[in-house]
Protein backbone atom coordinates (compact mmCIF):
# COMPACT_ATOMS: atom_id res chain seq x y z
CA UNK A 1 0.00 0.00 0.00
CA UNK A 2 1.15 3.10 -0.73
CA UNK A 3 0.74 6.27 1.32
CA UNK A 4 0.73 10.03 1.54
CA UNK A 5 1.35 12.07 4.28
CA UNK A 6 0.15 15.59 4.83
CA UNK A 7 0.64 17.91 7.65
CA UNK A 8 -1.45 20.60 7.52
CA UNK A 9 -1.08 23.71 9.92
CA UNK A 10 -4.70 24.70 10.48
CA UNK A 11 -6.19 28.59 11.48
CA UNK A 12 -5.93 27.87 15.30
CA UNK A 13 -2.42 26.69 15.14
CA UNK A 14 -3.13 23.09 15.60
CA UNK A 15 -1.55 20.29 13.45
CA UNK A 16 -3.90 17.98 12.21
CA UNK A 17 -1.83 14.91 10.43
CA UNK A 18 -3.46 13.04 7.07
CA UNK A 19 -2.66 9.39 5.87
CA UNK A 20 -4.39 9.23 2.23
CA UNK A 21 -3.72 5.62 0.50
CA UNK A 22 -3.73 5.68 -3.38
CA UNK A 23 -6.10 3.40 -4.52
CA UNK A 24 -4.14 0.32 -4.96
CA UNK A 25 -5.56 -2.94 -6.74
CA UNK A 26 -4.18 -7.06 -6.75
CA UNK A 27 -5.71 -9.83 -8.36
CA UNK A 28 -7.37 -10.64 -4.97
CA UNK A 29 -9.31 -7.62 -4.75
CA UNK A 30 -12.68 -9.30 -5.90
CA UNK A 31 -14.15 -9.95 -2.14
CA UNK A 32 -17.02 -7.17 -3.03
CA UNK A 33 -17.71 -7.72 -6.63
CA UNK A 34 -17.69 -11.27 -6.34
CA UNK A 35 -20.19 -11.13 -3.49
CA UNK A 36 -23.09 -8.93 -4.95
CA UNK A 37 -25.51 -10.20 -7.09
CA UNK A 38 -25.10 -10.67 -10.83
CA UNK A 39 -27.73 -8.23 -11.70
CA UNK A 40 -25.94 -5.70 -9.01
CA UNK A 41 -22.62 -6.38 -11.05
CA UNK A 42 -24.25 -5.65 -14.43
CA UNK A 43 -25.35 -2.64 -13.04
CA UNK A 44 -21.73 -1.47 -11.51
CA UNK A 45 -20.88 -2.32 -15.33
CA UNK A 46 -23.25 -0.14 -16.67
CA UNK A 47 -21.86 2.67 -14.45
CA UNK A 48 -18.74 1.63 -15.93
CA UNK A 49 -19.65 2.16 -19.69
CA UNK A 50 -21.53 5.02 -19.10
CA UNK A 51 -18.57 7.05 -17.72
CA UNK A 52 -16.60 5.41 -20.23
CA UNK A 53 -18.61 6.57 -23.18
CA UNK A 54 -19.22 9.93 -21.86
CA UNK A 55 -15.27 10.22 -21.20
CA UNK A 56 -14.79 9.34 -25.04
CA UNK A 57 -17.75 11.99 -26.16
CA UNK A 58 -19.54 9.01 -28.25
CA UNK A 59 -22.75 10.18 -29.47
CA UNK A 60 -25.99 9.66 -29.10
CA UNK A 61 -25.29 6.58 -26.67
CA UNK A 62 -27.55 4.38 -24.76
CA UNK A 63 -27.20 0.96 -22.83
CA UNK A 64 -30.11 -0.96 -21.78
CA UNK A 65 -29.55 -3.74 -19.23
CA UNK A 66 -30.14 -7.49 -19.77
CA UNK A 67 -31.96 -7.21 -23.21
CA UNK A 68 -33.26 -10.38 -25.53
CA UNK A 69 -32.27 -10.11 -29.06
CA UNK A 70 -33.71 -12.86 -31.96
CA UNK A 71 -31.46 -13.64 -34.95
CA UNK A 72 -31.64 -16.33 -37.60
CA UNK A 73 -30.14 -18.95 -34.94
CA UNK A 74 -32.24 -17.93 -32.12
CA UNK A 75 -32.57 -15.87 -29.53
CA UNK A 76 -30.04 -14.08 -26.74
CA UNK A 77 -29.73 -13.28 -24.11
CA UNK A 78 -27.73 -9.86 -23.72
CA UNK A 79 -26.37 -8.25 -20.26
CA UNK A 80 -26.07 -4.83 -21.77
CA UNK A 81 -26.63 -4.03 -25.19
CA UNK A 82 -24.81 -0.48 -26.14
CA UNK A 83 -25.35 1.95 -29.25
CA UNK A 84 -23.64 4.82 -30.40
CA UNK A 85 -23.18 6.74 -33.59
CA UNK A 86 -20.25 6.59 -35.49
CA UNK A 87 -20.02 8.25 -39.08
CA UNK A 88 -23.73 8.31 -39.17
CA UNK A 89 -24.13 4.91 -38.54
CA UNK A 90 -25.17 3.47 -35.28
CA UNK A 91 -22.67 0.70 -33.90
CA UNK A 92 -24.31 -1.84 -31.74
CA UNK A 93 -21.95 -3.32 -28.72
CA UNK A 94 -22.69 -6.77 -26.90
CA UNK A 95 -21.63 -6.32 -23.56
CA UNK A 96 -21.11 -9.88 -20.66
CA UNK A 97 -20.69 -9.12 -17.44
CA UNK A 98 -19.26 -11.50 -15.44
CA UNK A 99 -18.11 -12.59 -12.16
CA UNK A 100 -15.08 -15.34 -12.47
CA UNK A 101 -12.29 -15.84 -10.04
CA UNK A 102 -10.25 -17.89 -12.03
CA UNK A 103 -8.24 -16.02 -14.80
CA UNK A 104 -10.19 -15.76 -18.41
CA UNK A 105 -9.33 -18.34 -21.15
CA UNK A 106 -9.47 -17.63 -24.66
CA UNK A 107 -12.80 -19.85 -25.04
CA UNK A 108 -14.54 -17.72 -22.97
CA UNK A 109 -13.78 -14.95 -25.20
CA UNK A 110 -14.31 -17.18 -28.16
CA UNK A 111 -18.14 -17.70 -27.52
CA UNK A 112 -18.48 -13.60 -27.13
CA UNK A 113 -16.85 -13.53 -30.84
CA UNK A 114 -19.21 -16.22 -32.30
CA UNK A 115 -22.28 -14.08 -30.58
CA UNK A 116 -21.45 -10.65 -31.86
CA UNK A 117 -21.43 -12.99 -35.34
CA UNK A 118 -24.80 -14.00 -35.17
CA UNK A 119 -25.92 -10.85 -33.71
CA UNK A 120 -24.22 -8.35 -36.34
CA UNK A 121 -23.09 -6.71 -33.84
CA UNK A 122 -19.97 -4.10 -34.40
CA UNK A 123 -18.09 -4.52 -31.17
CA UNK A 124 -18.17 -6.77 -28.10
CA UNK A 125 -16.87 -6.05 -24.64
CA UNK A 126 -16.24 -8.47 -21.54
CA UNK A 127 -15.79 -7.65 -18.09
CA UNK A 128 -14.65 -9.95 -15.49
CA UNK A 129 -13.88 -10.07 -12.16
CA UNK A 130 -11.04 -11.88 -12.95
CA UNK A 131 -7.69 -11.09 -14.67
CA UNK A 132 -7.26 -12.66 -18.36
CA UNK A 133 -5.12 -15.46 -19.80
CA UNK A 134 -2.81 -13.76 -22.27
CA UNK A 135 -4.28 -16.19 -25.14
CA UNK A 136 -7.29 -14.34 -24.25
CA UNK A 137 -6.14 -10.92 -24.55
CA UNK A 138 -4.48 -12.03 -28.16
CA UNK A 139 -7.70 -13.43 -29.24
CA UNK A 140 -9.42 -10.01 -28.19
CA UNK A 141 -7.26 -7.73 -29.98
CA UNK A 142 -7.69 -9.60 -33.08
CA UNK A 143 -11.53 -10.03 -33.36
CA UNK A 144 -11.84 -6.12 -31.82
CA UNK A 145 -13.15 -7.29 -28.39
CA UNK A 146 -12.16 -5.14 -25.19
CA UNK A 147 -11.19 -6.85 -21.81
CA UNK A 148 -12.04 -4.97 -18.85
CA UNK A 149 -11.54 -6.01 -15.57
CA UNK A 150 -13.82 -4.81 -12.36
CA UNK A 151 -11.35 -4.44 -9.03
CA UNK A 152 -12.46 -4.01 -5.31
CA UNK A 153 -11.73 -0.35 -4.63
CA UNK A 154 -10.13 -0.55 -0.99
CA UNK A 155 -9.27 2.71 -0.06
CA UNK A 156 -9.31 4.48 3.70
CA UNK A 157 -8.88 7.46 4.39
CA UNK A 158 -7.60 8.90 8.02
CA UNK A 159 -7.14 12.00 9.91
CA UNK A 160 -6.71 12.82 13.61
CA UNK A 161 -5.22 15.82 15.04
CA UNK A 162 -4.13 13.86 18.30
CA UNK A 163 -2.55 11.29 17.62
CA UNK A 164 -5.13 8.85 18.15
CA UNK A 165 -6.31 7.80 14.42
CA UNK A 166 -9.76 7.67 15.59
CA UNK A 167 -12.01 7.91 13.11
CA UNK A 168 -13.95 11.43 12.33
CA UNK A 169 -17.07 11.26 10.96
CA UNK A 170 -17.01 15.24 10.10
CA UNK A 171 -13.27 14.79 8.53
CA UNK A 172 -13.85 16.20 4.83
CA UNK A 173 -11.53 13.40 3.43
CA UNK A 174 -14.48 11.08 4.75
CA UNK A 175 -16.26 12.80 1.79
CA UNK A 176 -13.85 11.10 -0.78
CA UNK A 177 -14.26 7.81 0.46
CA UNK A 178 -18.25 7.93 0.67
CA UNK A 179 -18.39 9.57 -2.84
CA UNK A 180 -15.82 7.34 -4.51
CA UNK A 181 -17.34 4.30 -6.13
CA UNK A 182 -16.18 0.74 -4.01
CA UNK A 183 -15.43 -0.79 -7.63
CA UNK A 184 -12.69 0.60 -10.32
CA UNK A 185 -12.46 -1.04 -13.92
CA UNK A 186 -8.72 -0.94 -16.38
CA UNK A 187 -8.87 -1.44 -20.32
CA UNK A 188 -7.05 -4.57 -20.67
CA UNK A 189 -6.94 -4.34 -24.58
CA UNK A 190 -6.08 -0.63 -24.50
CA UNK A 191 -2.89 -1.19 -26.37
CA UNK A 192 -1.04 0.51 -23.48
CA UNK A 193 1.94 -1.04 -21.11
CA UNK A 194 -0.31 -1.21 -18.54
CA UNK A 195 -3.87 -1.50 -18.23
CA UNK A 196 -5.95 1.65 -18.84
CA UNK A 197 -8.15 2.88 -15.80
CA UNK A 198 -11.19 3.91 -17.00
CA UNK A 199 -13.18 4.05 -13.98
CA UNK A 200 -13.81 5.87 -12.02
CA UNK A 201 -12.92 8.66 -14.93
CA UNK A 202 -10.59 11.46 -14.21
CA UNK A 203 -13.37 14.13 -14.35
CA UNK A 204 -15.23 12.02 -11.63
CA UNK A 205 -12.26 12.20 -9.43
CA UNK A 206 -11.44 15.45 -10.02
CA UNK A 207 -14.85 16.43 -8.83
CA UNK A 208 -14.56 14.68 -5.60
CA UNK A 209 -10.88 15.65 -5.00
CA UNK A 210 -12.13 19.40 -6.04
CA UNK A 211 -14.91 19.38 -3.01
CA UNK A 212 -12.90 17.83 -0.74
CA UNK A 213 -10.07 20.68 -1.13
CA UNK A 214 -13.05 22.65 -0.62
CA UNK A 215 -14.05 21.10 2.88
CA UNK A 216 -10.73 21.01 4.00
CA UNK A 217 -9.79 24.47 3.88
CA UNK A 218 -13.28 25.27 5.22
CA UNK A 219 -12.91 23.22 8.19
CA UNK A 220 -8.86 23.65 8.58
CA UNK A 221 -7.93 26.96 6.38
CA UNK A 222 -5.06 25.16 4.82
CA UNK A 223 -5.09 23.97 1.02
CA UNK A 224 -3.09 20.65 -0.28
CA UNK A 225 -2.58 19.05 -3.22
CA UNK A 226 -4.44 15.50 -3.79
CA UNK A 227 -3.44 12.91 -5.76
CA UNK A 228 -5.20 12.50 -8.96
Amino acid sequence: MIYFFYKLFCKEGSVVYFYMDRLYYSEQDQDHVCSITPIEFEKYCREILLGYAEKEQLINFSIDHDVKLKTYDGEYQIDLYATFTALNVEMRVICECKQYKNRVNREKVAVLADKIKSLGAQKGILLSTSAFQSGAIQYAKAHGIALIRVYDRNCEFYAHSNGSGKYDENDPFLYGERKLPPYKAVNCTAGTEYPCVIYPTSSMIKAIYKEMKRLIYEHWGSEIELPE
